[in-house]
């Protein structure tokens, strides 16, 4: 299973990839050797992603379904430390940023939104940011305090 877990985390890594949806990956490059028509079955899936949830790489989404997963190839807390020191070192502290212009910077560039809200719950709690809810996530806006 460990030996699992770091292949799907290093492919998710080199893809930028966030979210596994079970069923239809299994048909994918990563779970599907054409050549010798051999696959990962779904149970075996479910049981690999189950023990990455426990260890911290990976997240059911949702909660109460095994059928899609957020892989993390780099947890909450590093997000919250990159994004946080991208809005220092640019010089955008005090400010107010939408979701929108966080997720089209160079170093988080497609962040899957709910990886972003979790990254940001992280900030907020360290005290380094407020979020201003919207109407919706797009409408989301966050200010960034310059404590570092």
């Amino acid at each position: 299973m460990a030996h699992w877990s770091r292949i799907i985390v290093s492919y998710f890594r080199h893809y930028r990839l966030y979210k596994l949806e079970l069923s239809e990956s299994l048909n994918g490059e990563l779970f599907y050797k054409k050549t010798i028509e051999r696959r990962l079955n779904l149970e075996t899936l479910q049981e690999i992603i189950s023990e990455m949830v426990k260890e911290g790489t990976a997240e059911w989404d949702p909660p109460n379904k095994k059928t899609s997963a957020i892989i993390h190839w780099r947890k909450p807390e590093e997000w919250a430390t990159l994004i946080y020191n991208w809005v220092f070192d640019n010089g955008m502290t005090n400010s107010i940023l939408t979701l929108y212009e966080i997720t089209h910077g160079e170093l988080t560039e497609g962040l899957d939104q709910s990886v972003l809200l979790k990254a940001l719950d992280v900030i907020v709690k360290r005290g380094q940011a407020q979020v201003f809810q919207g109407t919706s996530a797009d409408d989301m806006g966050v200010k960034f305090f310059g404590v570092n």
